[in-house]
């Protein structure tokens, strides 16, 4: 079966003490795999403003590259879960002067599977950076992950859908936002089985490293939650808390 990664795209940004200075991304060749994955083309772009320090692009992308088959490793195991499994994952890494990695969280996901995420962070995590000179860097780094063309997709739903459900949660998952209020935005895959739907997988993305650390949390409440029926074919839906 094949296992498409679109095209990786990386933004770098260096950070400054107090204030940080953005930027906007490029487009990274996608890791080799076994079949040749399916891209989307993008256009190219990469801007870097600095004041205290600068990390190198190229050694910067090499490093995205190199990581590439370890990602793909994480998603592919996914895929023999959830057949059907696709989404975008909007990573935020801050690379620290001596190029040791101070975080790395997603800001935004719409992969829907906490496992698959958590297993794609630890390959980011684990990994060498370039070291930056003159300061902190921050990068960010967006990968995108289409399904195999012989699956059926899930049912797309809108965020209302999942309203009720959050609603009747609304006490435990506040309890679980130790760290700050969010929003975070969450993606689940509800089962076609009769009557409420069960929470097949659940993923998220928090708005801060700190915050992140109550990801587990909200998502053991939301694996528990039960939505409406999707019928007779699965649904996904994404929503915020």
């Amino acid at each position: 079966m094949q296992r498409p990664l679109r095209a990786l795209l990386y933004a770098v940004g260096v950070i400054s003490a107090p204030a940080a200075l953005g930027c906007a991304g490029s487009d990274v060749a996608p890791p080799k795999v076994a079949a040749p994955p399916a891209t989307r083309p993008r256009a190219p772009s990469l801007r870097v403003s600095s004041e205290l320090g600068d990390i190198d692009e190229d050694a910067t992308k090499r490093t995205f590259e190199r990581l590439g088959p370890g990602v793909m490793a994480c998603y592919s195991a996914g895929l023999d879960r959830l057949a059907y499994l696709a989404g975008d994952v909007n990573v935020s890494l801050r690379v620290g002067a001596d190029g040791r990695l101070r975080w790395v969280f997603f800001e935004q996901s719409t992969l829907g599977d906490r496992i698959t995420e958590a297993c794609m962070l630890k390959v980011l995590k684990d990994a060498h950076w370039p070291r930056p000179e003159g300061g902190e860097a921050e990068v960010h780094h967006t990968l995108g992950f289409d399904p195999p063309p012989d699956v059926k997709l899930p049912k797309s739903w809108t965020a209302a859908t999942a309203a009720a459900a959050v609603a009747l949660s609304n006490g435990e998952l506040t309890a679980c936002k130790r760290h700050g209020a969010g929003p975070f935005s969450v993606t689940v895959y509800v089962g076609e089985d009769g009557g409420a739907g069960r929470v097949l997988s659940a993923g998220a993305a928090a708005p801060n490293a700190v915050s992140a650390a109550d990801l587990d949390c909200l998502l053991g409440v939301v694996q528990r939650m039960k939505l409406q029926s999707p019928g007779d074919s699965p649904a996904k839906v994404s929503f915020s808390l």
